[in-house]
């Protein structure tokens, strides 16, 4: 077997931090075939590649070794429901995301265009984030940015100030499409437990 997949198959599964036992149950082999496959001593078939993509979130082209962009490059474009929406996964927001700019875009060309600056600013605060873990290299601007932004909220309070204020008319029996659903529920989680921290921090 290539052993570019060998490779991939255990740096994503260290990623994940799990072992090969868990790896191989939730992949639905045993973990002498998964040993196998990430030694690289027995090929895998199209099941298992079809499996490890989904379970490990990246195409099956990033799996094989045939691209370096973890996710396909069509992937995002296709705004019809699929079966993966309905997991959080970074196609399902990417897709939310694309979802909701064509939405806007539709409205005006400055919704589309505040659309736009909304997820940039918001990639660039999780940009700083990173670098202020030292993750993630700064480049000029973040050196710039860093100490203000990421203190007074300002990032935030711009994010507020694009926020359409005009109510549209939704699409009569419009059903909300499954990405930004899923996306939606695991903000509401986040948030509900960021606030059930907040309060027990409050109550000592």
């Amino acid at each position: 077997m290539s052993t570019k997949v060998s490779q991939r198959l255990v740096s994503l599964r260290k990623e994940k931090d799990l072992s090969q036992k868990k790896a191989a149950e939730a992949l639905g082999i045993s973990q002498a075939l998964l040993s196998h496959y990430e030694k690289g001593i027995r090929e895998c078939g199209l099941d298992f590649l079809c499996k490890a993509s989904v379970f490990y979130d990246v195409s099956s082209d990033y799996l094989l070794g045939l691209s370096e962009t973890r996710i396909s490059p069509d992937s995002g474009f296709d705004l019809t429901d699929i079966p993966q929406d309905s997991e959080l996964k970074m196609n399902t927001i990417l897709r939310a995301a694309a979802t909701i700019f064509e939405r806007m875009g539709a409205v005006g060309n400055a919704y589309g265009d505040r659309c736009r600056a909304i997820y940039v600013l918001t990639v660039y605060k999780l940009y700083l984030r990173a670098v202020s873990l030292g993750i993630m290299p700064q480049n000029e601007s973040a050196s710039i940015a860093m100490g203000s932004f990421l203190s007074s909220g300002t990032i935030d309070s711009i994010l507020e100030t694009m926020a359409p204020k005009e109510p549209q008319k939704s699409r009569k029996n419009e059903r909300l499409p499954v990405c930004v659903d899923t996306v939606s529920k695991e903000a509401v989680a986040v948030i509900e437990r960021q606030y059930a921290k907040a309060f027990k921090k409050s109550e000592k």
